[in-house]
Formats: structure tokens, C-alpha cells, sequence
């Protein structure tokens, strides 16, 4: 039971602030830096960063995030980040540059659509039956794979969408029967 209890405090490490309480000061990148590695959990418990300053300065020379004004971001900038320091784990950048250019020049509505998705994928975690029922490291496994298909197949589709794509199904090619096989089966 206190495996489960130890995978809903870590839920509770995604709940990012609202836009409003995200500083309205610009921040230096240290401190950008240091906010968010407060907001977000690290991407795998043994890395010790979810973002780096490189990892900043590209998003800025790749233009998913606009310049810094005087190496300061403001709090656009920040909610950005937040959202890609979350989103990269299962998107590549380039798809995450393309759902920040759909915004029209309002980031406050895109996260505030980022922090309603997250807080429904958190209820609904927390209210799945496997999750409080489990009774072996078997169902975790079990639960762990099926959250990562989850994450696999919603990934892929969303990158679809992004990409504008629409890929064929594959089709099974028909097996031609070998003539020598035709003509043991009659003889």
C-alpha cells in the first residue's frame, strides 16, 4: 500500500501554479531555472535536471520560446517552459514548437488549456481501480505497462495531428502459394 501512496504524492509534483501565480517579475535564466525544477518532477528520478540552461538557449534559437528581454524571461516564457520541460517527455520539440505557434499570441489560454488536461489525466489516475486494488509487483507491472502503451499511442496520434499527417494503414501482402506446393497438395 505504500507503493501507492508513494505514486499519488508523486501525481501531486505535476499540479503546476495557475498563469496568475507564476511570477510576473522577469526572471534571470538561473532563476528561471530554479522555479521550475520546483514546478516539475524530474524526468527520470535519477536525473537531476528536468531543464538545463543549453536546453533553454536552443528552445530560444529554435524559436519555441521568443528571446529573453535583457536575459530576462517573463512570465510567458515561463509558462512556456513549464509545458515544454512537461510535454518533452512525450513529444519531440519540433511538435511542441507547433502546438506554441497555433497559439495566437495568447499563452495564458494555451496554459491554462495544459493545466485543465493535466489536472483530468491526474483525477483520472487516481480514481483507476488497478491503481487501488493492486495486490503484486505483477500488477504493477501490469499497470506500468498499460500506462505506458496509454502514453505511446496518444503521443503518436497527437503527433499526427500536429504534423498534419494522415498515414496509410499498413496492408498485409497476400502470400502467393509456390506452384510446386500446388501440385504435391494434388498429386
Amino acid at each position: 500500500m505504500n507503493e501507492i501512496k508513494s505514486l499519488f504524492e508523486l501525481l501531486e509534483m505535476f499540479k503546476t501554479p495557475s498563469y496568475d501565480k507564476i511570477p510576473d517579475i522577469e526572471l534571470y535564466m538561473d532563476q528561471v531555472l530554479t522555479y521550475i525544477k520546483k514546478q516539475l518532477p524530474p524526468v527520470k528520478p535519477q536525473d537531476k535536471e528536468i531543464l538545463t540552461g543549453s536546453m533553454i538557449n536552443n528552445y530560444v534559437k529554435d524559436n519555441v520560446i521568443k528571446n529573453p528581454k535583457d536575459k530576462k524571461y517573463d512570465k510567458d516564457a515561463i509558462a512556456l517552459l513549464i509545458m515544454v520541460a512537461n510535454l518533452k517527455r512525450v513529444l519531440p520539440i519540433s511538435d511542441i514548437k507547433q502546438i506554441f505557434q497555433q497559439k495566437d499570441g495568447f499563452t495564458e489560454n494555451l496554459y491554462a488549456i495544459y493545466q485543465k488536461q493535466l489536472e483530468t489525466v491526474i483525477k483520472d489516475i487516481e480514481s483507476a481501480g488497478p491503481w487501488v486494488n493492486h495486490s503484486s509487483e505483477l500488477d504493477l507491472t501490469e499497470i506500468a505497462l498499460s500506462l505506458a502503451v496509454d502514453a505511446s499511442i496518444k503521443s503518436y496520434i497527437a503527433h499526427v495531428i500536429i504534423s498534419g499527417t494522415n498515414p496509410e494503414p499498413v496492408k498485409e501482402k497476400k502470400k502467393k502459394e509456390p506452384k510446386d506446393k500446388e501440385k504435391n497438395v494434388h498429386a
